[in-house]
C-alpha cells in the first residue's frame, strides 16, 4: 500500500461581508438646550444652607451656623459642630454650591450695609490673607483712622500750589 501524502491544510479566514456604505446626512446643528439651572440640582438642605450663607441675618458668611440650621443639627451635643464643620466646607468647594450662592448674591441689591458685611466677612475670615489685609487697609481708609504720612515740610501756600497745580485748576 502506498502511502499517499497529505496535503497541508490551510485554515480559511472567516470572511466578512461589508456592509454597504452609504452617504451621512449632513448634520444640521441642534439648537443649544438651556441648562438646568444651579437651583434645581440642589436639593432642599442645600438650598436652604445658600440662602441662610447669604441673608442678612447672624448665618451670614457662616458655613457652620448655616449648614446646623438648615440641616437641623444642635450643636451643643457632641462632635455636631466639628461635623457641621466639615460638611460646611464640603458644600463651600461644591461648584454647583458656589454658582447658587453667586446667584443669590447677584441677586442682593448692592447697598451700603450689604458691602459692609462683605467687608466684615473678608475681615473676619482667614482664609485668604491677602484679602483680609487689603479689607483692613479699606476698612481704615473708609473710617478715617489712618492718614497718610508726608515726608519732608511744606508750607500751606505749596502744599495748595501743588494741588491747585500749574494752571491753577484742582487736580
Amino acid at each position: 500500500m502506498a502511502k499517499t501524502k497529505k496535503k497541508p491544510t490551510t485554515k480559511k479566514k472567516p470572511t466578512t461581508k461589508k456592509k454597504p456604505t452609504t452617504k451621512k446626512k449632513p448634520t444640521t446643528k441642534k439648537k443649544p438646550t438651556k441648562t438646568k439651572s444651579v437651583r434645581s440640582k440642589l436639593n432642599l438642605q442645600q438650598r436652604k444652607f445658600c440662602k441662610f450663607f447669604t441673608t442678612d441675618r447672624e448665618f451670614f458668611g457662616n458655613g457652620v451656623q448655616s449648614y446646623a440650621e438648615a440641616y437641623k443639627i444642635d450643636l451643643t451635643t457632641k462632635n455636631a459642630y466639628n461635623s457641621a464643620k466639615t460638611c460646611a466646607w464640603r458644600l463651600l468647594t461644591d461648584v454647583d454650591i458656589l454658582a447658587y450662592i453667586n446667584e443669590l448674591l447677584e441677586v442682593a441689591a448692592l447697598n451700603e450695609p450689604y458691602v459692609d458685611k462683605q467687608l466684615a466677612f473678608l475681615i473676619t475670615q482667614n482664609a485668604d490673607f491677602g484679602a483680609k489685609l487689603g479689607a483692613i487697609k479699606e476698612f481704615n481708609a473708609l473710617r478715617q483712622r489712618i492718614t497718610k504720612k508726608f515726608k519732608g515740610t511744606l508750607s500751606l501756600a505749596q502744599a495748595i500750589h501743588e494741588a491747585m497745580g500749574a494752571n491753577g485748576k484742582e487736580q
